[in-house]
């Protein structure tokens, strides 16, 4: 029985990559045996309708089922439909549900579609769409449990296989018309002075407006619309959803519109609200409005499909084409939106413009809200009179976070700097995200929100900004009934991911597409694993035949090595975008992580390799621009693009790494190769790596909030002329490293100590914990080969050999000609050195080094240091009194990458301890 949707059936249910499956999966008729009479009259009922179909509507035979079809035209009286029923809306032409009245409220036929939670709806036509007439009412309440969907025939198996994977690698879309709602609400889309405003919709969709602000065009609550917009012709095409004139007396919530053809959803006039709405891939815009809305919105997801090629703006607003100051003004109040674009390190694969784009006049009011990843910047307005109500106050955004390579986007002519007007507002921030995925992160949670109760009573009361606050329910509202959203359990469709008889989703070699590690289970390493292909030192003209990727990793995630010889190399042009929480970091480890041994085990795996595009000095001669091949047959890296971006690392644990090549060649925990300074690194840790915790190779990248702890050689170490920044860094020696060397080992460049760029970081608070009375170590600070560096806030304590040294005349050169006068370039100021020796002197030094200490500002030598174990217990990293009583340096006003402090050292006291709750090891 039931052949026709057996096989889609199957196919969906064996999928675990979305909450709802294809409505094929439900099975055509749960419960109902299939052939025989169900009491309903004329002939067969199949496996496809449980019940008599209802009046208004046919049966029609699909394959061996039986469905119930509504044909174009209108529907005259109520009609509910049953769940226990498939129904087909058969074009071509739409089928309206009753005959419309007049822009009163006067006359027409005022009919009720009734919809019962789970029940499934498709067509198979482009030009049909399901119209509510003005003056009638549709009434959908699903349920989280048993959602409405209204979707195609292909999605239910008919004529083609339903997708079954993530929302943003569905590539369909436009296989039927939508859903349109028509209203007695005002819009202003009439010339001169006609007091009572009506338009023709759409795709002949009937006639909408009117003089009633309060009309209800009925409920939508748990309602899934896919694969719907038709194009009619150039000027005119169908949306997911039309709402033409709604009023604020319809309720809309719990709605997702899917691959919609054209716009996701569009606001033509009225004053519709709506409450936890997601567009997931859309052909046009993602929210649309025009015609003088003015209602609300709040708790909404936009995710850009970079499948969908033509996809556009997550919002583009208008007041009224024809003229800008039309009234009503477009005037909605949005709060708590998390768009997410889809622009690519690949020009090939980015799709999408601007993330909100106001104009025509419209104006606004947007709250908690966050913008990030659009390929043409987070936000533009255009055309005077939009600015005009930027100027006039009447256009508000509020705890607001852009993070985009382009934020604002600033265009000759414009009156005002859109920067600069935007930064003007309250409690808004340019900077990095930290989604996973659309649930918000640290950097979400750092921006201060606007209670929304008290702006209109509409809103919930809220202490975040973005859409969903946490990956869990109740938090996470998109749970239970959404399509693609969370898709957790799914290994990756792509080329090098495949899922063992574990479970497990096995990546192996070189991937080319983009791609995510979505939390709920391990992914394992076979082998190296090549994130894209080298695209070459130019972002401009990447080289031919190149194809780079993103890799994007989700909070919680385990990436676990399947052999010492794994490893994981971010191409050069390629990204990883791993966004971890303080709750759920990111692992990074190998096999069996649970039972390895955190004093012990070291060198299970290669380690984590992210290549860029940023300087590098290592070239001889005068090479205009640099590239070099990195340890390990890691691949190419260097450049000339200080501003580069090779992704996202936050709160990111890598555990075990680092393996011996040969003699001269070794993979470290983490090693930046090139990387520039667009990366976003913050909360990482590398613990028991076998060779060097961090090595940065060039590039210009900068950290905050780095754990090296048990490296097997140095801590942090530096070559190829890095010039990047770190502030907030914790090295603690592991005494189970017996080969365990410097806190940092410092370089310019082996072969030409003089060679340029000259590696010149700038570090603040930074704690050096060495194992001396555990008879290993050495020095906390070697810095040689003529590298430059600014350490300020700087604490080291219990180092064999020493806490500081220098080697090398061009070391001793860049300190300055003598132990009392510097350059500038090589600086120790506000450190508490408390080794013996706290700093090395050395027959044949130019000068005397620990004189050259001395003789800068609040260093503080021969004083025992005071570091405590946090009252949980573990090693001692805290601050204590003999710390307090150095006078810090405030780092922020030697560069504005830093936070203003007035510590020395990595963690200031137990109250501040950035390091407890995601990290490994120091805790115990």
């Amino acid at each position: 029985m039931c052949t026709a949707l057996m096989a889609v059936a199957l196919a969906a249910c064996s999928d675990s990559s979305s909450e709802i499956a294809s409505p094929g999966s439900q099975g055509p008729n749960p419960g109902v045996p299939g052939g025989g009479d169900n009491g309903g009259g004329d002939g067969d009922n199949g496996g496809g309708s449980a019940g008599n179909c209802p009046t208004g509507t046919t049966r029609q035979q699909v394959g061996d089922e039986t469905h119930c079809a509504i044909n174009a035209g209108a529907i005259l009286s109520d009609l509910t439909l049953t769940k226990d029923n498939i129904y087909v809306l058969n074009g071509p032409g739409n089928i309206f549900i009753g005959e419309p009245t007049d822009a009163n409220g006067n006359g027409g036929t005022r009919v009720t579609l009734k919809i019962e939670a789970g029940t499934r709806i498709y067509s198979d036509d482009p030009e049909t769409a399901l119209v509510i007439s003005r003056g009638s009412r549709i009434d959908a309440q699903g349920t989280a449990n048993a959602p409405i969907i209204f979707t195609s025939a292909r999605d239910m198996g008919i004529g083609g296989s339903p997708f079954t994977g993530n929302a943003s690698d569905d590539p369909n879309t436009g296989e039927w018309g939508g859903l349109v709602l028509n209203g007695l609400a005002p819009i202003n889309a009439c010339a001169g002075t006609q007091a009572v405003c009506e338009k023709e919709g759409e795709g002949d969709s009937g006639l909408f407006g009117g003089n009633n602000p309060a009309d209800s065009s009925g409920i939508l609550r748990y309602v899934q619309i896919k694969y719907s917009g038709a194009l009619i012709n150039s000027e005119d095409e169908l949306n997911g959803i039309a709402f033409q004139g709604v009023g604020s007396g319809t309720t809309v919530e719990y709605i997702q519109v899917h691959n919609g053809a054209d716009d996701g959803i569009e606001f033509f006039g009225g004053t519709a609200t709506v409450k936890h709405l997601i567009v997931s891939g859309a052909n046009d815009d993602y929210i649309d409005w025009t015609d003088g809305w003015q209602g609300k919105i709040q708790h909404a997801i936009v995710m850009q499909n970079p499948n969908l090629p033509e996809g556009d703006r997550g919002i583009e607003a208008d007041n009224l084409d024809d003229d800008h100051d039309a009234s009503p003004r477009s005037n909605p109040t949005l709060a708590n939106l998390t768009f997410v674009g889809a622009a690519s390190s690949d020009p090939a694969k980015s799709v999408g413009s601007q993330g909100i784009l106001l104009r025509v006049g419209t104006s606004a009011k947007i709250y908690n809200s966050v913008v990030t990843n659009f390929a043409d910047g987070c936000l533009d307005l255009d055309d005077a009179a939009t600015f005009a109500q930027a100027q006039n106050g009447a256009l508000v955004v509020q705890s607001t976070l852009l993070s985009c390579s382009q934020p604002t986007e600033e265009e000759s002519g414009d009156p005002i700097d859109l920067s600069d007007w935007f930064l003007a507002q309250s409690n808004n921030v340019i900077g990095d995200a930290s989604l996973s995925g659309y649930v918000n992160g640290s950097a979400e949670a750092a921006v201060v929100a606007t209670d929304m109760s008290k702006v209109d009573g509409f809103f919930d009361k809220v202490d975040y900004i973005g859409a969903v606050n946490g990956a869990d329910a109740p938090a996470n509202w998109t749970l239970g009934w959404t399509f693609g959203l969370n898709a957790a359990a799914g290994c990756p469709s792509v080329n090098g991911i495949t899922e063992d008889s574990n479970g497990n989703c096995v990546l192996t070699g070189t991937i080319t597409d983009d791609v995510r590690l979505s939390a709920g289970r391990d992914y394992l390493l076979n082998g190296v694993v090549r994130i894209g292909t080298d695209a070459g030192m130019d972002p401009a003209s990447p080289l031919a035949g190149s194809d780079p990727a993103t890799l994007t990793i989700d909070a919680g995630v385990r990436v676990l090595a399947q052999t010492a010889e794994s490893a994981l190399f971010i191409s050069r042009g390629s990204r990883i975008v791993a966004n971890g929480t303080k709750d759920a970091p990111i692992i990074m480890s190998a096999v069996g992580d649970d039972t390895h041994q955190l004093d012990t085990d070291t060198a299970l795996w290669g380690g984590l390799v992210i290549n860029g595009r940023a300087p590098i000095n290592a070239c001889a001669g005068a090479q205009p621009v640099c590239e070099k091949e990195g340890e390990g047959d890691s691949g190419l890296f260097g450049g000339n693009v200080p501003n580069d971006d090779s992704g996202v690392l936050r709160y990111v644990v890598v555990k075990y790494a680092g393996r011996l090549i040969n003699a001269e060649d070794e993979l470290n925990g983490i090693a930046f190769q090139g990387v520039g300074n667009g990366t976003t690194v913050d909360y990482i840790q590398s613990h028991n790596g076998a060779d060097d915790a961090v090595e940065f190779f060039g590039g210009t990248v900068n950290v905050k909030h780095l754990v090296l702890t048990g490296a097997g050689d140095d801590s942090l170490d530096w070559t190829d002329g890095w010039q990047g920044k770190i502030q907030y860094a914790l090295i603690v020696q592991n005494p189970n490293q017996p080969e365990a060397e410097r806190g940092i080992e410092a370089d310019n460049l082996e072969g030409d100590f003089d060679a340029a760029p000259r590696s010149h970081p700038k570090i603040a608070n930074i704690t050096f914990v060495g194992a001396g009375d555990k008879g290993i170590g050495e020095r906390a600070m070697v810095l040689r080969r003529g590298t430059a560096v600014n350490l300020m806030n700087v604490v080291a304590a219990n180092w064999s050999n020493s806490c500081f040294d220098l080697d090398d005349a061009a070391t001793f050169a860049v300190a300055g000609p003598n132990a009392t006068t510097r350059t500038g370039d090589l600086t120790l100021q506000s450190s508490l050195l408390s080794c013996s020796p706290a700093v090395e002197v050395e027959a044949g030094d130019p000068y005397d080094t620990k004189a050259w200490v001395e003789a800068q500002s609040n260093n503080v030598l021969g004083v025992a240091a005071t570091l405590a174990s946090p009252a949980t217990g573990g090693k001692k990293y805290i601050n204590g009194s003999a710390e307090a009583a150095v006078t810090a340096t405030d780092p922020s006003t030697v560069d504005p990458f830093f936070d203003s402090v007035n510590f020395i050292g990595a963690v200031k006291d137990a109250g501040s301890d950035w390091t407890a709750g995601w990290t490994v090891w120091l805790n115990r």
